[in-house]
């Protein structure tokens, strides 16, 4: 490893690039990985055209453990994520432990590199460290700057249950304030889950995202679709028919996982979208038909607006969106919710 020259208090350090085998990583799928620069990305495969939101990685965590003294992590804000929505606020951690302030965010520019000091203690032992990734931004991870003679050991293992959550921009995780009061986020905190966010803003029914969520390990999953069909005036049969496709390809591939199915969210009746052309209860009946005509116990329906208050002050200006407050009340239903229905299972 390449030392940089002394730091101003004398002390030699390196930079470990994060293709480096001791940097983990975890809630996320895998890694692409530039050998060239030591780069690491993501790639969540579903889109939404002209957004980027593929490349977001909310909540993915970088991971190692080490002795040292000093240590920072090297990141790399891109140009990737197109789209207007944005939140660029990542966190981290240490030994677990989560402190106010304990933050960091975009620089200006397109690509911007960033260097994340994180408060090492100065005991000389073993510690974790964990940066966790924004909901709504893309960024590279360059690796892990740390004293020279610093040791490493393999960090504490994440949770043996993945949790993956689909939807849209709900589960996307607009409009907290930061990636971990997303209730997806919460939600797998509370149970003790693996985090895999595969919610993308903009997001109806699509037939094909089944496919795709058919071939990714999980071992619970929730869906929270439909807000947006509702936005766009889909006609409910055709909510039906793609709602149908995409449930019957998540059941294909996971024949023993545990499915919720989550019906869209209450709305503030201030927010009626000039496209809107039926009640948003024929969408949420849609999906109740669907789950009942498949009577498996392993799918399971949660009524949406039983998970927040209906209080205008839950929600965001965009009120389809809840904001901090919603989304801590809806994290805490959800997860006992999910948690008394759910079967554990180690993935291998």
């Amino acid at each position: 490893m390449p030392a940089y020259a002394a730091h101003a208090d004398g002390a030699a350090r390196v930079l470990v690039p994060a293709t480096d085998a001791r940097i983990h990583f975890s809630d996320g799928l895998p890694p692409l990985r530039n050998e060239a620069d030591g780069s690491v990305h993501f790639d969540r495969v579903l889109d939404t055209p002209g957004r980027g939101f593929r490349w977001d990685s909310p909540g993915t965590r970088m991971r190692w453990r080490t002795d040292s003294a000093r240590v920072a992590a090297r990141l790399r804000y891109t140009a990737r994520h197109t789209g207007s929505s944005r939140n660029s606020t990542g966190a981290f951690r240490i030994d677990g432990d989560a402190k106010p302030g304990w933050t960091f965010t975009r620089p200006e520019g397109a690509d911007s590199t960033l260097a994340v000091t994180l408060p090492a203690p100065d005991d000389g032992a073993m510690h974790n460290y964990e940066v966790i990734l924004p909901y709504g931004d893309s960024v590279d991870l360059l690796g892990v700057e740390v004293g020279a003679d610093a040791a490493w050991e393999t960090p504490t293992a994440r949770p043996g249950t993945r949790y993956v959550a689909f939807g849209d921009s709900v589960t996307h995780g607009f409009t907290a304030s930061v990636v971990t009061r997303t209730y997806a986020f919460l939600v797998a905190e509370k149970n003790n889950w693996e985090l895999l966010n595969l919610g993308i803003g903009g997001r109806g029914a699509q037939a094909a995202d089944g496919d795709v969520l058919a071939s990714i390990d999980a071992g619970v999953i929730s869906v929270l679709i439909g807000v947006n069909d509702w936005q766009g005036g889909a006609e409910p049969e055709t909510f039906r028919d793609h709602y149908r496709a995409l449930l019957d390809g998540i059941l294909a591939g996971h024949p023993d996982t545990p499915v919720f199915l989550i019906t869209p969210l209450w709305v503030p009746p201030r927010w009626r979208p000039e496209a809107v052309r039926y009640p948003l209860e024929n969408y949420r009946r849609v999906i109740r038909k669907l789950a009942a005509e498949r009577a498996t116990p392993r799918l399971r329906v949660i009524e949406g607006p039983s998970l927040i208050d209906h209080r205008d002050d839950c929600f965001d200006p965009v009120a389809v969106h809840p904001n901090d407050a919603g989304f801590a009340q809806m994290a805490e239903r959800l997860a006992q919710a999910m948690r008394r229905n759910s079967r554990k299972e180690r993935r291998p």
